[in-house]
């Protein structure tokens, strides 16, 4: 039942998705055509318009991810459909576990989407070796590819809006065991849920260096503005187990609270 549950969940979802995807690609691609044909001045100002474009449609797929998630959320197990919702003979963790994976699949794919739209824009031979050169020095203290290193970057950048994510969900319930002003509970909640998560992997990286000297100094030092890149493999390291342990958290907790539902 899980399977049809999330079948409903990604079909509701995409659909929506589907237009900021089409537009981000399509305009990554009017970019590059007209910054390879801009041999104009209307043409310089028709790509660069298009460029703005471009980045304001890929900052829309992850902004609407999110909201389009939270919104269906709150609509589809709090407001009217809640009520055929909490009729279906299936266990309540199954509603929830859903919704987690509908919001997983759905950031996976927007994650895709915006990678794609980038290199279709703005990667060239030219760009990637003044990535290449910028990134090299972290790629190897990381002892891994300019390659890898963008993917380990993407990768903790998707957890972190994955917990974010999450902290939504997570406000969303605890609102709704409120009587009155519930959306304003579940907004409150929300951010409160997101802070604290940010507050650990804070506080963690302070503990790190405070009993490590040799990440505490490069990473505190009082020298220097930027510190020793020496330090980004434990921290790197330890953000992304804290991340995995907090979605943990966040779910056992989210499951506990989703038994008793207060309906609008």
């Amino acid at each position: 039942m899980l399977s049809k549950l999330l079948k409903y969940d990604l079909k509701s979802n995409f659909k929506f998705l589907a237009i900021f995807y089409t537009l981000a690609i399509l305009f990554a691609i009017i970019t590059r055509i007209l910054f390879a044909v801009s041999d104009s001045l209307f043409l310089q100002v028709l790509a660069y318009i298009f460029n703005g474009a471009t980045i304001a449609m890929i900052a829309n797929v992850l902004i609407n991810n999110l909201m389009r998630a939270w919104v269906y959320f709150k609509g589809n197990l709090y407001g009217d459909e809640g009520y055929l919702m909490h009729t279906l003979p299936v266990p309540r963790k199954s509603l929830y576990n859903s919704k987690f994976l509908m919001g997983l699949i759905t950031l996976i794919a927007s994650t895709i989407v915006i990678v794609a739209a980038m290199a279709i824009a703005w990667l060239t031979p030219e760009s990637y070796e003044g990535l290449k050169n910028l990134l090299s020095p972290m790629a190897t203290v990381l002892d891994s590819s300019v390659i890898e290193l963008i993917i380990l970057v993407i990768f903790v950048v998707f957890l972190e809006v994955f917990v974010m994510l999450l902290s939504g969900y997570t406000g969303i319930i605890l609102g709704h065991k409120k009587l009155t002003n519930r959306i304003k509970w579940s907004v409150l909640f929300g951010f409160i849920c997101y802070i604290i998560t940010q507050l650990i992997i804070l506080l963690s990286v302070l503990i790190l260096a405070a009993i490590n000297p040799e990440i505490g100094e490069p990473l505190l030092s009082s020298e220097t503005l930027i510190p020793d890149i020496s330090v980004l493999k434990p921290v790197y390291t330890m953000s992304v187990v804290l991340y995995l342990i907090l979605i943990a958290i966040n779910y056992a907790l989210s499951v506990k609270w989703f038994k008793k539902i207060n309906l609008d």
